[in-house]
């Protein structure tokens, strides 16, 4: 009886670490549906500034059942075993990025050349329309939306509320990476009007009429947490911070204009320069400050702190004053 009543207690503890294990393993490594209504969705994005660079799942699902000339592409993380967006395509940070040895830090963008080549393999031409997502924080999606207009591509769309959005609308997901002819994409026009350089920092601290735009968690613009790639901690001098997470709604989904105003307002009429860890939460503002909100003058600093950080602690560049820091 008591080696009965042992096996019961044993298979009931293992049904509990095995239920915690599946939840767990959701938390950290699933997609986390959510259910947005359609219609509201693309109510609210009516209302954006540029609503073209923008797209519902409902809308997306159209384009790729009516439409061959579209592309979509996942910025998705490998790790997380995220069932991909039937029909598109996926990538990660390490495709988008400089290869190894070009910088003495990590994060930056690769060149033209480069992502010429990943969108001709797409099958990408100057009048596709491409449309990028991600999975839980869309930053992602948004780092590679701002890449490719980078290039000049005219019509680049943000899957709003992502992989997230779509697997709640109940979508169809699993079939990606389809086999296409390829192309021999060029850029349209490319341009650095929305990259911010080291040097334009530097100039942007002497600058009152440019305000540097921290968008980073509390913990770092405090100093409190050095990420892995920084050399040291703190924040750039004088930087006003608002946390990127501000513009999205709890369903991953983003704000209203009028919100995201509330939010923002206060940097109409001033040069902005965006920046984070590696210039990817950035690009989430920016595209949120030039997309929903119509102001014209923002440039994402690609280098960012991992930068900025390597030239105060390892470079002693006394241009690259710092805040919060330890020295």
């Amino acid at each position: 009886m008591k080696n009965k009543k042992l096996m019961i207690v044993v298979v009931v503890l293992l049904m509990v670490v095995g239920v915690g294990g599946y939840f767990g393993y959701n938390h950290f490594f699933g997609t986390r549906k959510v259910i947005v209504d359609s219609t509201e969705q693309g109510l609210k994005i009516a209302e954006y500034a540029n609503p073209d660079a923008f797209i519902t799942p409902l809308q997306l699902l159209d384009l790729m059942e009516n439409d061959k000339g579209v592309v979509v592409i996942g910025a998705l993380n490998p790790a997380r075993g995220d069932s991909p967006i039937s029909g598109s395509f996926t990538m990660w940070r390490g495709d988008y990025s400089a290869a190894e040895g070009v910088y003495n830090y990590g994060g930056m963008a690769n060149t033209v050349e480069e992502m010429e080549a990943i969108l001709s393999r797409y099958g990408v031409k100057q009048d596709t329309t491409i449309v990028v997502y991600a999975s839980n924080d869309h930053h992602d999606a948004a780092r590679l939306w701002w890449q490719i207009k980078l290039l000049g591509h005219k019509d680049v769309r943000y899957l709003d509320g992502g992989l997230n959005a779509w697997i709640g609308a109940g979508y169809a997901t699993g079939s990606a990476n389809p086999t296409v002819e390829a192309t021999n994409y060029k850029a349209p026009n490319p341009k650095t009007t929305a990259l911010a350089t080291f040097d334009d920092v530097v100039a942007a601290l002497a600058d009152s009429n440019t305000i540097i735009l921290d968008t980073r968690a509390t913990n770092e613009e405090k100093g409190e947490t050095t990420l892995a790639g920084a050399a040291g901690p703190g924040k750039i001098p004088g930087a006003t911070w608002i946390n990127w997470t501000q513009s999205v709604r709890e369903d991953t989904t983003l704000k209203s204009r009028a919100e995201l105003d509330a939010i923002y307002g206060s940097l109409k009429g001033k040069n902005v320069i965006t920046y984070c860890q590696s210039g990817v939460r950035s690009a989430h503002t920016l595209l949120v400050l030039t997309q929903v909100l119509g102001i014209d003058n923002v440039k994402n600093y690609d280098g960012s702190w991992i930068e900025w950080s390597y030239m105060h602690y390892t470079q002693n560049n006394p241009k690259a004053v710092v805040e919060n820091g330890n020295r």
